[in-house]
């Protein structure tokens, strides 16, 4: 267990002056209090008798009467040298215990907000906690160059530790910004100036800036159907009406979203790697959609999350390079590419609006590290980025083609995997009524990671299938883990989970 060399900080730790409790009294209470409820826990050390006789305010000699007198009736234990400790080995049960109010799910006459409520239904974090096999978006982590990214790092730290340990630039690093500019020409034919450039914590915070900015309530949001699920439900939580969009071999509908929906104030697309089905918006709905947003005074949000990863011929270019309107918000991040603790993403914005978007991202308190992007800056300027990237395009290729090969050969009787061109997962349709929901859940107990591409629908889409990322698994165990996916598919289907996906 960690023990602070100074001793525990006791912070919310109080002295009534005007009590008619005498102070001994109140500090030893408040000493036993946290030794009973574990707030102070077995072995670890209590501040010295002269810091915390400073820390209260209160003479040093009371404070050492107090820990002499909870060392002789066993709480604490004093070892020469080395301090005052919490006694091992204490039996709560041998003193008065502490009782403390139950609490209710709610109190009284207090109720949350309606976006509270939102907030709570979200299915977004099914991204956290620990990583299993097929989990989608999950980079090749043990192919990352640690020592490598540790350079750049003490490097960044050392080039001027003052500013960076401060908070940066409000918009972000001036380097950062004019290397992802380059990067941007090169990779996804845009001609960005550095200034349009506001460096986030992620991808997610590049959407909920861009709702925080744009939408007002009850604004239309023409969003994908099956769509990205944590970007959808920022713009829900603002308040937006979120109008479901399908997807045909082209991209987005346009034609079903004119019909179907109320004009939007902002339109949400992933048109390089659609996500989740993998589809590449054909250039004329690209310009299709740039002229209806220009047309009607709409905005675009371009998702543009893992179109680094092509392993058949050249991308077109991104949406955004061609947008002579300046409608477009391209939102990039370094999660998939790099990796996703790093927190580094950014968006590209009209050059009007860049200055409140960067006092929003000042103002919602979510600013990436100084020093991470510092350290971005050298790893993209000495083209260890691109060096990086087109390792990972041929692991990720090896990783496709494995998962695709051993789910045709043990799972072609429950599913049909969608070969994809591009990107890091790939769907795999499910057959014989097996629920996605349920069979996501089955692999969950089998220690198989997925999603269901139902919590990517805002409205059903008649089919049932897993999402599955293969970038983040050794090609070498993916034949066997494939076997266990079928044994659980074998068993769902004898079961007869026979509700349609997508449903929820």
């Amino acid at each position: 267990m960690p023990k602070s060399p100074g001793g525990a900080l006791l912070q919310g730790f109080t002295i009534e002056r005007h009590s008619s409790v005498p102070i001994y009294r109140q500090l030893d209470a408040s000493l036993r209090r946290l030794i009973l409820d574990g707030s102070l826990t077995p072995g670890q050390k209590l501040p010295s008798t002269r810091e915390l006789a400073q820390e209260l305010g209160i003479s040093r000699i009371t404070v050492k009467n107090v820990y002499e007198q909870i060392i002789a009736e066993g709480y604490a234990k004093a070892k020469t040298g080395a301090g005052t400790f919490v006694a091992e080995g204490l039996d709560t049960e041998a003193f008065p215990q502490i009782r403390t109010p139950r609490r209710k799910n709610r109190p009284s006459g207090i109720e949350i907000s309606d976006r509270a409520l939102t907030i709570a239904a979200s299915k977004s974090v099914a991204r956290y906690g620990e990583t299993a096999p097929f989990r989608p978006g999950v980079p090749a982590l043990d192919q990352f160059p640690v020592k490598l990214w540790n350079k750049y790092l003490a490097e960044a730290m050392a080039r001027d530790a003052r500013r960076g340990l401060s908070y940066g630039q409000v918009n972000g690093n001036a380097a950062l910004r004019e290397a992802i500019t380059r990067h941007l020409a090169d990779a996804r034919g845009m001609k960005v100036d550095a200034e349009r450039v506001i460096i986030t914590s992620g991808a997610q915070q590049a959407f909920v800036l861009i709702a925080f900015v744009l939408l007002n309530q009850g604004d239309t949001v023409w969003y994908e159907n099956p769509g990205h699920i944590a970007g959808r439900d920022v713009m829900q939580i603002m308040g937006a009406n979120v109008a479901p969009v399908p997807v045909d071999a082209e991209g987005l509908d346009l034609d079903q979203a004119i019909a179907r929906h109320p004009k939007p104030a902002l339109i949400f697309t992933t048109p390089s790697h659609q996500q989740p089905l993998g589809t590449t918006m054909s250039l004329g709905r690209r310009l299709a959609l740039l002229n209806y947003a220009q047309d009607n005074n709409a905005w675009i949000i371009e998702d543009d999350y893992d179109s680094e990863f092509r392993y058949r011929g050249r991308p077109l270019p991104a949406l955004s390079a061609l947008d002579s309107g300046r409608r477009v918000f391209y939102v990039g991040t370094f999660s998939k590419s790099m990796f996703a603790a790093m927190r580094l993403g950014y968006v590209v914005v009209p050059s009007e609006y860049a200055d409140t978007f960067a006092t929003a991202r000042n103002l919602l308190g979510q600013n990436s590290s100084a020093v991470v992007e510092e350290a971005m800056a050298g790893f993209i300027e000495d083209g260890r980025f691109t060096e990086h990237i087109r390792k990972m395009r041929r692991l990720y290729r090896t990783r496709r083609d494995a998962l695709f090969e051993a789910l045709n050969q043990h799972c072609a009787q429950w599913l049909e995997p969608q070969r994809t061109d591009a990107g890091m997962h790939m769907v795999a349709w499910l057959k014989g009524g097996i629920d996605d929901q349920a069979a996501h859940q089955g692999l969950l107990d089998a220690g198989i990671d997925s999603l269901p591409i139902s919590v990517y629908c805002i409205e059903p889409i008649g089919r049932a299938a897993l999402v599955l990322g293969f970038s983040g698994v050794d090609e070498r165990i993916i034949p066997r883990l494939v076997k266990r996916l079928a044994d659980v598919l074998r068993t769902l289907a004898v079961a007869g989970h026979d509700e349609p996906g997508c449903t929820r």
